[in-house]
């Protein structure tokens, strides 16, 4: 946490006087009702900011910062997508940060129809199509390859498997029975209601971590210095953990 006060404090050192305006946050797509529900909070505390949340899979941000487009805040579900952010200098290392935890949860339409208990049903008669996040850009996607991957599972389910661009996609297909099956973070069933179950928590080592940096060539870098600096506090914590996420 020192480490990253003294880098937030370079960037304010560095950064033009302060300016009024939009923040511009990447954020992964598993983060939109919370960082929703923060943006009022953190206008007030911080008159004259606001924030502007872009949601998306981790790794489709990732390639929009690629191709040059504004961004001030990066919250990326995995640390690889910020382990690539920072190897392409699309962030500013020092400013980089842990900042929530999930769970990895295998979700199923409200009733169970195809009898969904854990990992090894999967492959049961009944289970036709099951959603997972593109391991290639969706974090959610990589944990639930590397969880099956553990279990010598992942080869032996590929012809069930169906991938989305994002885990909220994923969640959306569950809901409506598109899937008989999809693995999405516990928050995300959470906010679903009634309409999805959670048949059961993937175990997964290291765990869901979400990562937070300034963007290298933000816009705004004393707002971004600013909202990183947010997310440490209570308010931002108490938000999280509303939502289900872990925090620090």
């Amino acid at each position: 946490m020192k480490r990253l006060a003294c880098a937030l404090a370079l960037v304010l050192a560095c950064a033009l006087p302060a300016r009024a305006g939009e923040i511009i946050v990447f954020a992964a797509a598993s983060l939109t009702n919370a960082l929703g529900e923060m943006a009022p909070v953190f206008a007030k505390r911080n008159p004259g900011l606001t924030l502007r949340g872009e949601y998306a899979a981790s790794g489709t941000l990732l390639r929009r910062m690629d191709n040059g487009d504004a961004c001030d805040v990066f919250l990326s579900a995995d640390p690889q997508t910020m382990d690539a952010a920072e190897d392409r200098r699309r962030i500013a290392a020092a400013t980089r940060t842990v900042f929530a935890g999930n769970a990895l949860v295998l979700a199923v339409p409200a009733g169970n129809p195809a009898h969904v208990t854990d990992l090894e049903s999967l492959f049961h008669g009944g289970v036709q199509r099951i959603g997972v996040g593109n391991p290639e850009s969706v974090p959610a996607g990589r944990y639930a390859k590397r969880a099956l991957q553990e279990k010598a599972m992942w080869f032996a389910l590929t012809g069930k498997l169906v991938y989305y661009p994002s885990v909220r996609h994923v969640l959306a297909a569950v809901k409506a029975s598109d899937c008989d099956a999809g693995f999405v973070y516990a928050t995300d069933a959470a906010i679903a209601g009634k309409a999805v179950a959670i048949a059961a928590t993937v175990p997964l080592t290291p765990p869901v971590t979400y990562t937070a940096a300034v963007a290298a060539k933000a816009p705004n870098p004393q707002g971004a210095a600013a909202f990183l600096a947010f997310l440490a506090t209570p308010e931002a914590k108490a938000i999280l953990t509303r939502f289900g996420f872990t925090v620090p």
